[in-house]
């Protein structure tokens, strides 16, 4: 029996963890898959799901370096024509397009074909920097036409829907990066010294603030920080390590499953990412639900998404990261209360296996794969 074909569109990083996610999901459903992907890096030949070596749908790659920020524009259309081309060539059921640079050529190629395209916004680029009002504005009035265009939107985070003002159609659907459920690995341990853990892309435009955090734990007694990752700013991480070296260990880039076996073995996560970014006000982010699965205390920056959740959920304490000395006593408020630690981390824990777990986001996403398509994916 023939299956049905859902082409994903990724023009991200190589390293992207949601995609080998979704992908597991669409062959769950018995749906044969296409990835159209783009190699901005020309780095690596093909996309691996990180469990296994086995290549188990087909890519259509183009490896075109690319740079970063308003000269991306230059070459966009090269990326268009590709997509279209595929698009129009091969058979296909479903186009499932990730994120605003490559939404158009599918719109369009759906129109034609009469398919349905499901947009996902994992990151809105009108929102990735600060922007001038009217600027914003007129972009956001853009993505909007494309939302309303498209057969469905999946969102990351619900707190999108405010960011948009609004999402113009009916069938919106909250698929939140959650990690999988990590029950089996969780441990019952206490460090001799309390750990702070953050993993993730180290990029100064990202406003990631680790400095506050770094200021705030210099002066403060038998805590320490590990950072992994890699960006702009690995150089500038690595003088903090030098310069304090019982305090901060920089371990480099290491692969997902090992950011999540040291986020079960920390005592504290944290994401506090500057809401001068509006990205980081409307998208709570992996590493909050990545604190929620591993059965953490987060620390988080008000103002934000994953700073309502934590209200919500009594799951971490929220500051304002401008401010050293309220950041250093919630860090210090923590390490001497394990029981409240334990407390967070529980409240966290149970969030995530009633609302947040990717088990729920699974069912989620075929779902609406199936009421796209009237069934499941063997025809």
């Amino acid at each position: 029996m023939e299956k049905k074909r859902i082409i994903l569109m990724h023009a991200g990083t190589i390293d992207d963890i949601r995609m080998p996610k979704e992908i597991e999901v669409m062959k769950q459903g018995g749906y044969a898959v296409t990835l159209l992907s783009w190699d901005r890096d020309c780095k690596k030949a093909h996309h691996e799901h990180r469990k296994g070596a086995r290549k188990y749908y087909e890519e259509l790659q183009l490896r075109l370096k690319a740079p970063i920020g308003i000269k991306l524009l230059l070459i966009l259309p090269i990326w268009w024509f590709f997509e279209f081309f595929w698009f129009m060539r091969i058979k296909w059921d479903i186009a499932h397009v990730l994120n605003f640079h490559s939404i158009i050529p599918a719109l369009i190629a759906g129109k034609l074909k009469r398919k349905p395209v499901i947009y996902e916004i994992v990151d809105s680029y009108e929102d990735m920097t600060a922007l001038p009002n009217i600027l914003r504005y007129f972009l956001i009035q853009i993505d909007r036409i494309f939302m309303r265009l498209a057969s469905a939107v999946i969102i990351v985070d619900e707190a999108q829907v405010e960011e948009f003002d609004g999402i113009p159609n009916s069938k919106v659907v909250p698929i939140y990066d959650s990690p999988p459920d990590l029950s089996k690995k969780l441990i019952v341990k206490e460090n001799e010294i309390f750990t702070l853990f953050y993993a993730g892309r180290l990029y100064k435009a990202r406003r990631l603030n680790l400095d506050k955090i770094i200021s705030a734990i210099s002066s403060v007694n038998n805590v320490k920080l590990i950072i992994a990752g890699y960006g702009d700013l690995v150089e500038e991480v690595e003088k903090w390590s030098h310069a304090m070296p019982n305090k901060i260990q920089f371990i480099g880039k290491i692969s997902y499953d090992e950011a999540l076996e040291r986020s079960i073995a920390a005592d504290l996560l944290f994401e506090v990412r500057d809401p001068v970014i509006p990205l980081h006000k409307y998208n709570c982010g992996s590493k909050f639900l990545r604190a929620m699965s591993c059965g953490k205390p987060i620390l988080v920056n008000r103002e934000t998404s994953a700073a309502n959740k934590v209200y919500e959920n009594n799951c971490g304490l929220v500051v304002d990261t401008h401010n050293i000395e309220e950041i250093k006593n919630a860090i210090i408020k923590l390490r001497d209360n394990p029981e409240l630690c334990k407390e967070l981390g529980a409240n966290g824990r149970k969030a995530y296996e009633e609302r947040y777990s990717w088990e729920i986001m699974e069912r989620r996403l075929l779902a609406l794969y199936q009421g796209l398509t009237g069934g499941v994916g063997d025809r």
